[in-house]
Formats: C-alpha cells, structure tokens, sequence
C-alpha cells in the first residue's frame, strides 16, 4: 500500500478549485473539513497495518442534538455570511468552532466534488493536512460540548479495505436515486469505544481513501 508522501501527493492532485455539480448551484452550501494527520507508529492509539501513517480525524454529534443527534461527522457545517462565499473558509472556521482546530495548522490541499446532503446542502469537503500533527490528536483538541460529544481518529487506509465496510446498500438519498449508503464499525482502541460510522459521512471518507490507495 502507497506510504504517506505519495498518498498525499495523490490528494494534492485534486486542487483547490471550485467543483460544484451544476444542479448544486442554487443550493444553500456547507463544507466539512477532512482533517489528516500523521500519527506516530509507536503511539498507543496507532492501529494500522498500513505503511501509511495519515489517520482521520471525526466527532460524534451529542445524543441531545435535534438533528444528526449521536452520529460521526466531519467538523462543519453552513456557511455563513462572514465567509464570504469561501468554502475553505467555511471548513476551518467550523472546525475551529466545534473543536478547537486553529486555521493555522490546517494546510488545504484538495477540495472535492460536492455532494448533496439529505436536507439538500450543497456540501464541499475540504481535505486539510494538520501540521503540526499533535493538534489534531483528540486528546489535544477542545471541544465544544454543545456541538461535539466526541473526537476520535481512524487510519485513513482503514477505508480504503473492502473488508472493513460490514453493509452496501443502494438507496434514495435526497435527489440521489442510486446512493451507496456504506457503513463501517471501528473499535477505537484509544477510547475503548465503537463508532459507527456511515451516510454521507462513510460516503466522503470512502472516495477519499480511493482516491488516496486505489492501485
């Protein structure tokens, strides 16, 4: 499996332009971060078998949430006037808001193609490098306890193994007549917890993991 500077090298290919689906265009839009680190190998929390070390950074909504209540997510979310219409923007300032993540150590380097969220969101994932990857780790953040229950990491190459995905279901999801709708159960090792992880969410972090290791 591809190392760490060549799976970035695959991600940097995406760029930072703007690929918005023409039927999104009149959309309300959003953006969530794809926050990656490098975990270090020895670390009680790594494990991964792959050569590798880019771990995934997700929260958990609280269950007391109206909406989304419980579920694993990316830190985003709308975007506000304040951003003036710039999706990385949106990204970082939610992930600052929900977790403590300062801009500064989020290096954007690929945006992805929107998606539609169930609630019809125009939603841009942003791929962002956290450096220095310390920030990134859960334990460092600070989290928002109205937005955010918990934060947790899984190696990205974890959802690039079929094996790890335990359904595949074809859905209607919003506007979407054909949606992949994966799930996946991780047991966090650091936390002692499982997540589940799935929707668009599972959607997200599937294509990038593709992207970052399909041969």
């Amino acid at each position: 499996m591809a190392g760490t500077q060549h799976v970035l090298q695959r991600l940097q290919s995406l760029g930072l332009e703007k690929k918005d689906l023409p039927h999104h265009t009149e959309l309300k839009r959003a953006s969530v971060l794809v926050p990656l680190f490098e975990r270090d190998t020895q670390s009680s929390c790594d494990n991964t078998e792959s050569d590798s070390s880019l771990h995934v950074l997700f929260t958990q909504r609280p269950a007391k949430m109206s909406s989304h209540a419980g579920e694993v997510c990316f830190p985003g979310g709308r975007q506000d006037e304040e951003d003036n219409g710039d999706d990385v923007t949106t990204a970082t300032r939610e992930a600052y808001e929900e977790v403590g993540l300062h801009p500064r150590y989020v290096n954007a380097i690929g945006r992805m193609e929107t998606v539609e969220s169930k609630h019809s969101l125009c939603v841009t994932p942003i791929i962002g490098l956290i450096q220095p990857s310390m920030k990134a780790e859960p334990s460092s953040l600070t989290l928002n306890p109205d937005e955010v229950e918990a934060a947790f990491a899984v190696p990205l190459a974890y959802f690039a193994d079929p094996k790890n995905c335990i359904s595949e279901t074809i859905i209607e999801y919003g506007r979407w007549k054909n949606f992949v709708m994966r799930e996946y159960l991780f047991d966090d090792v650091c936390t002692g917890r499982q997540f589940r992880i799935w929707g668009l969410t599972a959607h997200i972090v599937h294509a990038v993991a593709q992207l970052a290791f399909q041969e």
